[in-house]
This record gives C-alpha cells, structure tokens and sequence, in this order.
C-alpha cells in the first residue's frame, strides 16, 4: 500500500510540473516593470524577440494587421511547423524599440512578416520558395 502512495505521490509531482513548468524560448525571461512596455504575461514572447537565436523553434515577427503574416503562419501550422510568435504591435515604448532594434539585425528594413530559425538563417515576407528552401523541403 505504500509503495502505492508514493507512486501516486511521484505521478502527481511530475504532473504538476508537466502543467506548470513554464515553456521557455530564450534562456534567460527578461522580467516586467510596470511601464515596460511589455504586456503581462508576454514575457517569454519578448525574451524570445530579443535572442531569436537562442530560441528552441523559429521566432516569427509578425503584426495582428499584416496579411502576408497570416498567409505565412497558415503556410507553416499546416506543415505542423510551431513558431514563436512575436507580435510587435502589442508592444509599446523600449520594449518595442528593442525589438525592433534585434528584428533590424535581421531584416534591415524591419518589414513583416520575419521569420527567424535558431541557426540565425531568415525569410523575410511570405515567399513560399524561400521557406521551402530555408526549412529544405524542395520538391
């Protein structure tokens, strides 16, 4: 009966953390400070922003308003491509300043959509035979 108890114990702690365990992009959350310009509970999505390259998936800049960023994360979830999305107008002030700064590093002109992989390799817009190409799925 114990034996019972603990695995029960064991199952419930791991679930717990299952559950509650923060998915995390960037190794490091940058924390928010009330007139950050970041809104609550984005944290991860900013970090993310801030060191595409150190994220796991690929970091998309995108705009709620921009067509083409829509056609691009369509084009992608249908191929069960998960991206982190980084929503640049939701942001305000430094905090969308600096993303923007990191963005440019990328995307000199800063237009959107951007798709950044983790080996720092991008696309800019939507541009289907450059996607094809960057995650190497040529006919």
């Amino acid at each position: 009966m114990k034996v019972l108890w603990v695995i029960f114990g064991i199952v419930v702690i791991v679930g717990a953390a299952v559950l509650f365990w923060p998915e995390r992009c960037a190794p490091e959350i940058k924390k928010r400070e009330p007139g950050s310009g970041i809104p609550e509970g984005r944290e991860d999505e900013y970090s993310a922003g801030l060191e595409p390259t150190q994220c796991e998936r690929p970091v998309l800049y995108t705009l709620h308003t921009c067509r083409h960023c829509i056609r691009l994360k369509e084009y992608l979830a249908a191929r069960s491509v998960f991206v982190q999305e980084v929503y640049l107008d939701d942001f305000e002030g430094t905090a969308r300043q600096a993303l923007l700064t990191t963005l440019r590093r990328y995307n000199p002109r800063g237009s959107f959509p951007t798709l950044v992989l983790p080996d720092g390799r991008c696309v800019v817009g939507f541009q289907e035979a450059m996607v094809k190409k960057l995650f190497g799925w040529e006919d």
